[in-house]
């Protein structure tokens, strides 16, 4: 079996063609990030000619005179050459587009029937309205508060205006009862004089 550059080979082809142990052959590839198709190693001549060098040149002449020739690929092989690549695109393709649902740590998938999905999009829409209530409720318990607040205000101001009137009427009142009582006693003291002048005391 012949070493083209443009060639795929698995480990066992490799190891069969290089005589070296597969393990030996999966330590570099791990090394070198060799990709991975099917789970599996897969190696293009260009690589093994150019990481083995030294091991092809200590092979036997004849290896060594097909390890250093290039040899077009055959016409059975670029089909395969073709479909891996476009597998590989394919690939890439997936991955980008699972990108977009990758679930972060704060998120939850669920996965739901038609008939749940209907009924939680049924209880979403009724949580939708409950909500508007609520917020409406809570906007006109807000308007009675300040209504009730504005009439508290109102009424606390009238009782300290009927209270100043009060207090006003009041002590209009002690100072007439006082002006009556002073009005009263010089009455009283001027009907004295007068009935002791005329002798009547």
């Amino acid at each position: 079996m012949l070493i083209q550059p443009n060639i795929v080979y698995s480990i066992s082809e490799v190891s069969e063609i290089l005589k070296i142990n597969p393990r030996k052959i999966q330590r570099i590839a791990k090394k070198h990030k060799v990709e991975k198709i099917d789970n599996r190693y897969i190696f293009k001549g260009s690589f093994l000619l150019l990481v083995f060098a030294d091991t092809i040149k200590n092979l036997s002449q004849g290896v060594e005179k097909v390890s250093q020739g290039v040899v077009e690929v055959s016409q059975d092989i670029e089909p395969l050459l073709s479909k891996i690549k476009a597998l590989e695109t394919e690939i890439n393709d997936l991955r980008t587009q699972l990108a977009i649902y990758e679930i972060e740590d704060d998120e939850v998938l669920e996965v739901f029937t038609k008939e749940e999905y209907k009924l939680f999009e049924t209880r979403l829409i009724e949580w939708r309205y409950q909500q508007k209530e609520i917020e409406q409720k809570a906007i006109e318990i807000q308007d009675i508060k300040t209504t009730a607040k504005e009439d508290v205000t109102h009424y606390k101001n009238l009782f300290e205006y009927q209270r100043k009137q009060s207090d006003r009427i009041l002590e209009m009142h002690e100072k007439l009862i006082v002006t009556i009582g002073e009005q009263t006693q010089s009455s009283i003291q001027r009907n004295h004089i007068e009935a002791k002048d005329k002798n009547y005391l």
